[in-house]
């Protein structure tokens, strides 16, 4: 047998083993960026359980690849990054970014309504798409009006799923399970389907939504007789959404009107006054630019050459960039960088980890995948550690931190049924029962020193509630507690043929306390909350524009009037307060403007003050201009329901408002028309008739038990869980004036400072500095030495939180 082997020299050997040792040290040397390329071409779908062998077994192979097959670390790291279509259980974070998949978000609202319960036009980008069908603003950006329902899998017998996908374009998974559609954890939405399409409802709020049976959204319905229907032309395209309040005449209607250009995009939206707000597109078909009413302009940036779609930059109104944002190779933010480099965050992306750090702190964030969606379950920074933990439906079972812990356990229905908590403070158990097997209406809380009772109309509204004081300081006797010697309070009301609130009674010990009166106007919305005694007296709303804001109306002390810019901010607000013994007998009437920079800014505002005009000939006065301190001092006692509004004659003040960030900056609310210039006793009243007004399920009642019982709800419910600390200076006032607003109400029952302060300080931190957007206020609540304490929070900026009207919760 012949031997076909070609001798070789041993130099010929030593080149030819140089050369394959060259070639492995090439192949060895490749870049971690260069793999993750090559990772993206084998297939694998990150955050799934077989990522690793099918980025092993299917990557391009070829010599220089070699080292990025064999790097079983950064494969793993690859895999480690959730799946595109899934969405995020934890809170954006740094302007903003989902820390677990690193996709940027933004929201904005282009239009809202001034309804009791406001129609709201949102659109929300996100650099990762989850699958909604977003053409209508391009692939990266999604109206609140795109609600859409995915029925692809919907008749697959037992493994049947739909997805609902929400407001923000993020879906919701509803799965098909013992006759009924479920979700995975507690969503608080329920799905029916019927012959001829689908009903989502939202069991917090009682708004249906109708799809057709392609899942089409067809209208929104809240429960008090609000209806917003959706038209579509033949093409498929949503080109009006109407909105029609019950009993209503139709030329009150609220209607948008949608054009669209020649790619199928929005380019105009229509609001009810004529004004338009314009979008533009690149070639991708990103959103690069909106053009507001008053013709200034916000812009986007996508200058990222290796993903088309991923926001890199956003710039004012004024043409300054306020923010940049940079990715990985896998599309992940690891960067967003301000003017102001003390806002600046990077990302850090490890297996199933994320750390994040910013000026003040470096915090490693754990995740795992879910029930189908990805949640936090760890949080460690030097401040302290937090952890959650879940059930595999993606229940919330615990949380704790260094501050103390809670548990949650769920009824069959997936409600929340028990929540108990414990501190530094103790212990408190809030345990509930509900009305029926369905809804969020409970039929008893009981809550640490009280229980409260419910019973319903034959249409779901609460008609009476009990509040019955225990003395159970903890709650852990649930509904066994022993009643207390304090006096009971009960609540009845009664509701229109449209499920809106009436009238209102309040008793305690038995007694009747107060009665009041709802009316409405042409609109739907609150006309008047009158109270009834023997002298009626109260506030009502005379007259609305188009979009149905408030332009005049009076309370108790005087009438008022506002006028509105083009993009709907308050330009114009006068006041004309009546002559009465608690001014002086002085009748005045104040007036204030506010000049605004394009990028939204107050720049300018001035006010006077008249005095002792003829009222019979329409005569204000002379106006005289006033300080910067005394413009605040009126508007702040509008807005805190100080009576008189206007201040004592010559007496100078630099009080500020919540909202106010610097000297001379107050401005008016919108929203405090109800409590303006009453007495307390009335302001408190027609406050309570207010938010049954802005609550009309009241599912979760009136009082310290049932509001903690909403909070846990909403707690648990809320898709975001804060995992960075948020890190804003809280604003408690900067003046005398201001800090008396802000403690006097802590003051009149002797309750000491500090320790509030510190819950608040934590409580920012931890939650609710977090929900607050630049621009949003909210009020929230702790728990101080066994006593729940209620305090105010506006964000003025993403570093600033002003914090006042801090008071004790009656029991």
């Amino acid at each position: 047998m012949k031997d076909y082997r070609v001798a070789e020299r041993p130099a010929g050997m030593a080149v030819r083993l140089l050369a394959a040792f060259m070639l492995l040290m090439v192949a060895f040397g490749a870049s971690a960026t260069d793999c993750l390329k090559l990772y993206s071409q084998s297939g694998a779908t990150p955050g799934s359980k077989t990522c690793r062998l099918d980025v092993v077994g299917n990557t391009p192979g070829g010599m220089g690849n070699y080292a990025c097959i064999n790097d079983l670390a950064l494969i793993d790291q690859w895999c480690a990054a959730p799946a595109a279509n899934e969405p995020e259980a934890s809170c954006p974070v740094a302007d903003p970014v989902y820390p677990g998949s690193g996709a940027v978000t933004l929201t904005e609202a282009d239009f809202v309504s001034g309804d009791d319960l406001p129609m709201r036009f949102t659109r929300t980008y996100r650099s990762k798409s989850l699958g909604a069908s977003s053409a209508a603003m391009g692939p990266v950006w999604f109206h609140s009006w795109q609600r859409n329902l995915g029925l692809a899998n919907a008749n697959s017998g037992s493994a049947s799923k739909v997805l609902a996908y929400r407001e923000n374009g993020e879906p919701v998974t509803f799965n098909w399970s013992s006759g009924s559609w479920r979700t995975a954890g507690f969503t608080g939405l329920a799905l029916v389907q019927s012959g001829s399409g689908w009903t989502l409802t939202d069991l917090k709020t009682d708004t249906t939504e109708s799809y057709s049976a392609q899942g089409l959204l067809l209208s929104e319905s809240t429960r008090t007789g609000f209806v917003r229907t959706l038209t579509y032309d033949s093409s498929g395209l949503l080109t009006t959404i109407t909105q029609h309040a019950a009993g209503t005449d139709a030329k009150q209607d609220v209607t948008l009107r949608l054009d669209y250009n020649d790619k199928r995009r929005l380019s105009r939206l229509n609001d009810p006054l004529g004004r338009l707000t314009q979008y533009a597109y690149d070639a991708s078909g990103n959103l690069v630019s909106v053009t507001w009413p008053d013709g200034n302009v916000h812009r986007y940036v996508y200058d990222d050459t290796r993903f088309r779609n991923a926001l890199t930059g956003e710039i004012d109104e004024i043409g300054n960039r306020i923010a940049t944002w940079s990715y990985d190779t896998q599309g992940r933010a690891v960067a967003v960088n301000h003017a102001d480099s003390s806002l600046n965050a990077q990302f850090a992306y490890g297996a199933g980890t994320t750390t994040v750090t910013d000026n003040k702190r470096t915090t490693t964030l754990g995740f795992s995948s879910v029930g189908g969606v990805l949640r936090p379950t760890s949080s460690r920074s030097a401040d302290g550690a937090k952890n959650f933990a879940w059930d595999a439906s993606g229940s919330l079972l615990k949380d704790n931190d260094e501050a103390g812990n809670s548990e949650y356990s769920y009824d069959v229905a997936g409600r929340p049924a028990r929540i108990t908590s414990k501190d530094a403070s103790g212990t408190s158990i809030t345990t509930i029962r509900y009305a029926d097997g369905t809804s969020l209406r409970p039929a008893a809380i009981a809550s640490p020193g009280v229980i409260q009772s419910f019973v319903y109309d034959g249409q779901g509204n609460a008609t009476g509630l009990s509040e019955t004081p225990t003395t159970d300081s903890t709650g852990a006797s649930g509904f066994d507690a022993a009643k207390s010697n304090d006096a009971t309070r009960a609540y009845g009301m009664v509701y229109d043929a449209f499920n809106r609130i009436t009238f209102a009674q309040f008793y305690e010990a038995g007694t009747l306390v107060g009665q009041w009166k709802v009316t409405r106007d042409a609109t739907g919305n609150v006309f008047g909350v009158i109270v009834q005694q023997a002298l009626p007296d109260g506030t009502e709303m005379i007259m609305r524009d188009a979009a149905h804001r408030v332009l005049n109306g009076y309370n108790p002390t005087g009438d008022f009037y506002l006028r509105y810019d083009l993009r709907g901010r308050i330009s114009r607000f006068k006041f004309n307060e009546y002559a009465s013994p608690t001014n002086g007998g002085l009748r005045r009437v104040f007036k204030v403007s506010f000049d605004y920079a394009p990028d939204g800014r107050v720049v300018l505002r001035s006010g006077t003050v008249a005095r002792n005009g003829s009222v019979l000939d329409l005569n204000d006065g002379t106006d005289v201009p006033i300080s910067s301190d005394e413009v605040d001092q009126w508007i702040d006692n509008y807005n805190f329901g100080e009576s008189p509004v206007g201040p004592p004659a010559n007496l100078q003040g630099s009080r500020q408002m919540l909202r106010a960030a610097v000297p001379g900056t107050s401005a008016v609310c919108g929203g405090c028309h109800f409590s303006a210039g009453l007495p307390d006793n009335l302001a408190r009243g027609a406050l309570f008739i207010w938010r049954l007004v802005h609550n009309p399920a009241v599912r979760y009642g009136i009082g310290q038990g049932a509001r903690k019982a909403a909070e846990t709800v909403e707690r648990i419910k809320e898709m975001c869980k804060p995992t960075v600390k948020d890190t804003s200076e809280i604003n408690w006032g900067q003046n005398p004036n201001q800090l008396y607003h802000t403690f006097r109400h802590l003051d009149e029952e002797g309750i000491p400072h500090q320790p509030v302060m510190d819950a608040i300080r934590q409580d920012v931190a931890e939650s609710s500095g977090v929900k607050l957007a630049v621009g949003d206020g909210k009020t929230f609540y702790v728990t101080v030495n066994g006593r729940e304490i209620q305090y105010s929070a506006y964000r003025l900026s993403p570093t600033e939180i002003r914090v006042g009207s801090i008071a004790a919760v009656r029991q």
